[in-house]
């Protein structure tokens, strides 16, 4: 990643301690927006602005960059005095106020209920509220894995290669693709810890492979899928997935790949 989009950073006040304590600029991800966007492009050029995989491929699209938007107001305005969805909840409930968290889960999910409403038409109520809810919590596990270098990033690149290998001619899987060239741009910066990509990052990764299992895949797997994802946000209201990871020695392998 460019060194003065870092420094950019960092002058606007958006640095945060890391795992290991170190000062550095966060919200690096909303560089991926960049990437994404390219791709719907060479969708819009390859298949006409009024074809259905343009039309995919830009409902994606608004989906990414709503979750890279509000990611970043989370990441701006969030403190830590609230922890899961359940914390925000509670604190909202307390003082009356939405917290940026609840916010952002709230305005990811009806986005992503809106491009599911618009990209698969007359669907009954229940399936949309269904892929909604699979790719908001989609978009809040990355973020939730986003707590050391590469973390997201390697469950991303993992997802997103298994998603290839069944469904690579999908166009739903294009802004999938080009966010993972502005994830290999950020690949470095993030292993070395000079930025963390933040929720302005970790969302729409989330997002797009949600999107993608959402409008392609088989309802026995998106069932599936939405079963380990509120399983996991479960969890990890009441323990820690670091320690979990750490725990097993596959997953701790995975995780450690590439760190020191």
């Amino acid at each position: 990643m460019k060194k003065p989009i870092l420094r950019l950073l960092g002058l606007s006040g958006l640095v945060r301690k890391n795992y290991s304590g170190k000062q550095i600029p966060t919200s690096a991800g909303v560089i991926f927006v960049t990437s994404a966007s390219f791709a719907a492009m060479i969708a819009v050029v390859l298949y006409g602005f009024t074809s259905l995989k343009a039309q995919s491929a830009l409902l994606c699209l608004l989906l990414v960059v709503g979750s890279s938007l509000v990611g970043l107001i989370d990441d701006v305005c969030s403190s830590d005095a609230s922890r899961g969805l359940i914390g925000h909840v509670k604190t909202s409930v307390k003082e009356r106020q939405m917290t940026t968290g609840l916010l952002k889960a709230v305005i990811i999910w009806s986005l992503a209920f809106v491009s599911v409403t618009v990209s698969r038409g007359a669907k009954p109520l229940f399936i949309l509220v269904f892929d909604a809810t699979l790719i908001s919590l989609a978009a809040n596990f990355m973020n939730l894995l986003d707590l050391r270098p590469l973390r997201s990033i390697k469950a991303f690149s993992i997802i997103l290669a298994l998603l290839l290998l069944g469904d690579y001619h999908s166009s739903a899987g294009l802004v999938s693709v080009g966010l993972a060239g502005g994830v290999l741009a950020a690949l470095n910066d993030e292993l070395s810890e000079e930025c963390m990509m933040g929720d302005a990052g970790a969302n729409p990764l989330g997002a797009a492979l949600g999107y993608w299992i959402a409008s392609r895949l088989a309802v026995f797997v998106k069932a599936l899928a939405l079963l380990f994802l509120i399983l996991v946000h479960i969890y990890s209201e009441r323990r820690s997935l670091s320690k979990a990871i750490d725990g097993n020695s596959v997953l701790r392998f995975i995780d450690r790949l590439g760190r020191s």
